[in-house]
């Protein structure tokens, strides 16, 4: 028989080594959330240094990845943040929207940065609209009217793709609601 005080300190050994390695995630994790935030706004500022910015988000987002024992809902909301950044980067920089394996995320979060995404154009399809830059309103009304289209047909349970339904319905009224004023501010 096994001495019991020996089994529990060897349990109790690789219980802190889990904890370490879930706490330094959870830090990557933060990390990212911080970093995306950032760069989305500097987008928004059209700021210098966003490509190196989204590098360097990247970099996190791999190591995040790469850590296997890190809860995986956790993951999912940071990665989803930085697709959200990488799919808004894109669109804004290079007027295309990446797929899935250009942001090395995975599905869900990808899918999940895309309804996001969405939010952050429809500011940019105000902004021109503010400036008078219509035709660029509507390059970017057309991109979100495409990633929301794409989407459009995906339904699954909470479990399998949490918080897309909502995230969907978001982004239809963010896409309607921007149509509307194109069509007003065309009348005009």
């Amino acid at each position: 028989m096994t001495d019991i005080f020996m089994e529990i300190e060897r349990i109790d050994g690789s219980l802190r080594s889990l904890e370490a390695r879930l706490d330094e995630a959870e830090g990557l994790a933060r990390q990212l959330v911080r970093a995306c935030g950032i760069l989305i706004t500097n987008i928004h500022r059209r700021q210098d240094g966003t490509k190196q910015e989204l590098e360097a988000a990247r970099a996190v987002a791999g190591s995040l990845i790469g850590m296997g024992e890190a809860n995986e809902n956790m993951k999912l909301h940071s990665l989803q943040e930085y697709a959200e950044a990488f799919i808004f980067y894109a669109t804004m920089s290079e007027g295309r929207v990446p797929d899935s394996a250009e942001t090395g995320v995975g599905d869900r979060a990808y899918l999940l940065g895309m309804m996001d995404a969405i939010g952050e154009l429809k500011r940019e399809v105000f902004e021109s609209l503010s400036k008078n830059e219509v035709a660029r309103a509507r390059n970017y009304a057309n991109a979100m009217q495409d990633m929301y289209d794409a989407c459009a047909g995906i339904r699954y349970q909470e479990h399998v793709l949490p918080g897309f339904r909502r995230k969907q319905d978001v982004a239809r009224v963010l896409v309607e609601s921007c149509n509307a004023e194109l069509l007003h501010f065309g009348r005009f």
